[in-house]
């Protein structure tokens, strides 16, 4: 990572709220009125401007579900917090966003997000002009490929985002990257794109004992292993899904129950958990 970039995720750890998801916005001293990313001049909106994830995913449901894209033409704003980014290298090119009304993926072609985008991190998204499609069914914001929702380019992303580092931004949309208890009776457009909780479920293995072996003993699909999760609740058609180049691929498959953390996604009708570091996999 260049240096430029680790200096500014000191400094905006230094006065964000990462560590703690679901604390309130409080004012801190030296506080960054212009991050050196992103798109200041823009306007916190306020009234109908503002839309919700769940009003997003209500108005192109149709889209969504065919796997189709469409470009968004409404001036309207999306006020989140992200939940989800590649700290850990499981999670590529894609950021995890909500609010109080449901999470949604964005998708970037670039890396080192978690630079500028921490977890917990409140964030304004200008949506004009976006595109929103569903791939494998699951809604994502992004950019027009091959006729389906592809990644936006860098300079989109940076033009129509605006890091909201001031207490105004307290009264947005619930922007919180709160958890929520998995519960398969919830359904895709609740739990996608969020970040779940699943206590006291097991992980199955097959081959290589460790959750992404790149030995040729796992089937993967786009450089990810696959590992059926037992125990969810209302749920049987569940995975932990893990990049070969995640930072705890390597990490054994452990044995009984465990609680896991994870942004939720799911293709075609299953469900897949991403791990953002390694500690969001904590053994019992």
């Amino acid at each position: 990572m260049k240096k430029s970039n680790i200096l500014f995720a000191l400094v905006l750890g230094a006065v964000s709220f990462t560590s703690c998801m679901d604390e309130d916005w409080k004012t801190h001293e030296g506080i960054i009125d212009n991050p050196p990313y992103g798109n200041n001049k823009i306007a916190v909106a306020e009234g109908s401007k503002v839309m919700t994830i769940g009003q997003l995913k209500s108005q192109y449901a149709s889209v969504i579900s065919a796997n189709g894209c469409q470009q968004i033409t409404d001036d309207v704003q999306l006020q989140v917090a992200v939940n989800g980014n590649d700290q850990g290298g499981n999670i590529y090119k894609q950021l995890s966003v909500q609010d109080a009304t449901g999470g949604i993926i964005v998708g970037i072609n670039a890396t080192d997000q978690f630079a500028f985008m921490p977890v917990g991190q409140k964030v304004l998204i200008n949506l004009k002009g976006a595109y929103i499609g569903g791939y494998g069914q699951m809604a994502q914001i992004g950019a027009l490929y091959n006729d389906g929702i592809g990644r936006m380019d860098l300079n989109d992303w940076k033009g129509r985002m605006r890091i909201l580092t001031q207490p105004e931004s307290a009264d947005s949309v619930a922007a919180v990257a709160d958890t929520v208890d998995f519960d398969g009776n919830m359904g895709t457009d609740k739990l996608c794109g969020r970040i779940v909780r699943l206590k006291d479920v097991t992980i199955s293995g097959t081959g290589t004992q460790t959750l992404a072996p790149d030995d040729g003993s796992v089937p993967l699909t786009s450089n990810c292993a696959n590992r059926d999760i037992k125990g969810a609740l209302n749920s049987t058609k569940i995975v932990l899904r893990t990049s070969t180049f995640s930072d705890f691929a390597t990490r054994a498959i452990p044995e009984g129950k465990v609680t896991i953390y994870g942004v939720c996604t799911a293709f075609r009708g299953t469900y897949q958990i991403l791990m953002r570091t390694n500690s969001d996999l904590i053994e019992q």
